[in-house]
């Protein structure tokens, strides 16, 4: 027996079933569209969520609501209007759906579910662990081993890669869809620098909630171990710790605790193992300035509080 196209077409649509969904508010069948048009069969308040993607999950408000047929689409009639977010899960790691969200009304509508393609950055370097950051230092991902791929949406990127210690590598890469894309990295140490800044650097320790304590920033472009002291005009020691620093910035609060107004000079010192670095600032203390911040602060806190209690009394008396 011949069997032509016509035949295998009827055939395949007469075993495709109905789908159903648990929750009462949303029904769901299979409607065969081909096109931009909205199909005739959608009753009232459906919508068709077409994903191009077949057998895809599709979730309604956070619950399941069924998967896509063969032609990458979902019908749902709502029992109303109103408003909903649909998401689509794609099984391929290269696609990957974005909530969105639609509008129920009487008459019927196409919602498209677009997927964003992706391809795999795959990083081979000298040192780990590498932070891959975009140009406006979002950081796109981490990498801990050697070829070790990152997920990345299809596109052309100017990428920094970071490794604590390491000077930076900018890098422009082409990501592709659907396929590996590597990156061969060679890291070359950073020169020891640190970098010593006091914030603000004229404060006032006298308990009115305004600067009354100072902010110590130390950059370091290598991970290093030292000490800070903060000695007074005659250099006696007032301030005195232990310090183990990360690359990037490191703060240390002083609160001034001890410390009669003057001029103070904080000292760092600092060593990665090869080299060892000193720094110094000054910092102010000076108490003579009040705010009346605090009582400020305390004396609305008090009234609201009262206010707040007076009307709750005034409720439950009326109740």
């Amino acid at each position: 027996m011949k069997v032509n196209g016509r035949t295998i077409v009827l055939f395949i649509l007469s075993i495709l079933t109905i789908g159903t969904l648990a929750f009462s508010e949303v029904s769901f069948q299979i409607i065969i569209n081909i096109g931009n048009a909205v199909p005739k069969e959608l009753p009232e308040y459906s919508v068709l969520l077409y994903a191009g993607e077949s057998h895809v999950p599709i979730f309604i408000d956070g619950q399941y609501a069924g998967e896509t047929n063969v032609f990458g689409q979902l019908a749902v009639t709502f029992t109303g209007g109103g408003q909903h977010i649909a998401w689509a899960k794609s099984s391929d790691w290269y696609r990957s759906y974005e909530q969105v969200i639609f509008y129920v009304e009487k008459n019927p509508k196409v919602v498209y579910l677009t997927p964003t393609f992706r391809g795999k950055l795959t990083i081979f370097s000298n040192k780990y662990p590498v932070y891959v950051y975009l140009k406006d230092s979002v950081l796109l991902g981490t990498v801990e081993k050697d070829s070790e791929p990152l997920i990345v949406p299809q596109g052309n990127y100017d990428l920094i890669f970071w490794v604590p210690g390491y000077e930076n590598i900018k890098r422009s890469v082409n990501i592709l869809t659907n396929q590996e894309n590597p990156v061969w990295l060679e890291f070359v140490e950073s020169p020891f620098n640190v970098e010593l800044r006091i914030v603000p650097e004229t404060f006032s320790p006298n308990g009115d909630w305004t600067d009354d304590t100072t902010i110590i920033k130390i950059y370091s472009s290598k991970e290093a171990t030292g000490s800070i002291q903060i000695k007074d005009f005659s250099g006696k020691i007032v301030y005195n710790e232990a310090i183990h620093v990360k690359p990037g910035l490191t703060e240390i609060t002083w609160n001034g605790n001890g410390a009669s107004d003057g001029t103070y000079t904080a000292i760092v010192l600092l060593s990665d193992g090869v080299e060892t670095m000193t720094r110094e600032a000054k910092v102010i203390i000076d108490t003579s300035k009040y705010t009346y911040q605090k009582e400020i602060i305390l004396g609305i806190t008090t009234t609201f509080l009262a206010l707040l209690g007076y009307l709750i009394y005034q409720n439950a008396m009326g109740n």
